[in-house]
């Protein structure tokens, strides 16, 4: 994506025509696969999520990471290469590998480590290995119809496995889409970054185009009926785009770092912190977030133990240490049979404790609005940071709700790692 780009590393491709086609390609592909999944429409008759299809992934996800380090040691610029081993992002790859030894089960959770890294790997290289902006946004742009046409596609053709049905677990959510996605709000978040994409697009000249994408992504939105997204998706353009136009660089990236310290206090801070909880209950009497704040503080005290190194990546939940602890009684609902913490920043904790969290924060807000602040004003740079920044803060936001980060496979956070690449590259070099 940048003017400093390799067209030439390779005898094999010293067409300039030829290399930029294959980099094109390969992007595209990279695209499909990571924001389509090698498991779409993972859905019985029923509307309930089928099982199977790890080893699809497993040879799926490797040969996707084997093709980005290819593509990107036969055509990406040796100053690009040498900025991705970036110290903050190392040390977060670091951490997650000591969370490995932290886990009672090593064996998986290295697995586990092994198969997120090379999805990260891959998305890497979605984002590196277009020549030009345009290339880009022609990559992007078919990855993101490739999901709107498939989920459309299951709506009208195949509702029973596109569209929930009034069945165990979740009868309530009948008609609501979910697509190629597992649930509805998976699907709201995934696909609402979609419509960042269509408005990036839109604003870089490909009004038609754009238009489009951000049309179909906004219907799809309405439809899942996530009301999360639906309330964030028009303030983080406000906050990106309106900050843009009002203040800069700076206003945006401290209106989200405001959004983030306010979305901390409202959520975990009001279970660590008593006069908050009073504060919030004063403010919004009976506010749970859905039971979240049971689980919670269900998660908080299992972790007291090993609160500062966590129990290791993928190696909490559904085992014994969650399975077989005695359900506290003051608390409304039994959490033992819970998937995940439903907080991003709280699922690091239970992975790598407290410090693992530190570097997260680090990593996943700090260091990216660093980058937007000091990308330089190149209508280009400037107009790929704010479509990173969106998509970004909107994950971070969500985060609060879900767990996802780190999360193999899981759009919302490829689409989130992409974003924090993309960051870096715009402050690091000149976007043509």
């Amino acid at each position: 994506m940048s003017n400093i780009a390799g067209l030439n590393r390779t005898k094999a491709f010293e067409a300039p025509g030829l290399s930029r086609w294959v980099r094109l390609l390969s992007a595209q592909l990279l695209f499909v696969c990571l924001l389509v999944s090698f498991s779409p429409f993972a859905l019985d008759a029923k509307g309930v999520a089928a099982s199977g299809g790890n080893i699809v992934n497993q040879l799926g996800y490797s040969a996707l990471a084997a093709l980005s380090l290819l593509m990107i040691v036969l055509f990406t610029d040796p100053k690009v290469v040498l900025s991705l081993f970036r110290p903050v992002w190392l040390l977060l790859f670091g951490a997650l590998l000591l969370s490995v030894h932290a886990s009672d089960w090593p064996d998986a959770a290295l697995r586990a480590y092994l198969f997120s890294v090379m999805v990260m790997i891959a998305a890497v290289g979605a984002m590196c290995l277009p020549a030009s902006i345009r290339d880009f946004r022609i990559a992007l742009a078919t990855g993101a119809m490739a999901v709107l046409g498939l989920s459309y596609f299951g709506i009208v053709l195949m509702p029973s496995i596109a569209v929930h049905q009034a069945v165990p677990p979740e009868p309530q959510h009948a008609g609501l889409w979910h697509g190629i996605f597992s649930h509805k709000n998976v699907a709201g978040a995934a696909v609402a970054m979609l419509f960042f994409a269509g408005l990036y697009i839109w604003r870089s000249g490909q009004r038609s185009l754009g238009l489009i994408i951000a049309i179909l992504a906004a219907l799809f939105v309405y439809k899942t009926g996530s009301k999360t997204t639906l309330v964030l998706m028009p303030c983080v353009v406000l906050m990106v785009i309106g900050g843009r136009w009002f203040g800069g660089s700076v206003l945006p990236a401290f209106t989200v770092l405001a959004a983030f310290s306010t979305m901390t206090l409202m959520t975990l801070g009001t279970v660590l912190f008593k006069p908050l909880d009073t504060l919030l209950q004063a403010i919004l009497p009976g506010t749970t977030f859905t039971g979240r704040t049971d689980l919670w503080r269900f998660t908080l005290e299992l972790l007291r133990p090993r609160e500062w190194r966590g129990f290791g990546i993928e190696s909490f939940w559904l085992t014994p240490h969650v399975t077989k602890a005695e359900q506290p009684f003051e608390l409304s609902w039994d959490m033992r049979e819970i998937v995940n913490a439903h907080n991003g920043y709280l699922e690091l904790v239970v992975w790598g404790g407290w410090p693992l969290l530190a570097i997260g924060i680090l990593v996943l807000v700090l260091a990216p609005l660093w980058d937007y602040m000091r990308t330089p004003p190149n209508r280009e740079n400037v107009l790929l940071a704010d479509f990173c920044l969106m998509v970004l803060s909107f994950g971070l936001l969500n985060a609060f709700l879900e767990s996802f980060f780190l999360s193999r496979g899981n759009q919302i956070w490829l689409m989130m790692w992409m974003a924090i690449v993309g960051l870096h590259l715009a402050r690091r070099f000149r976007i043509t």
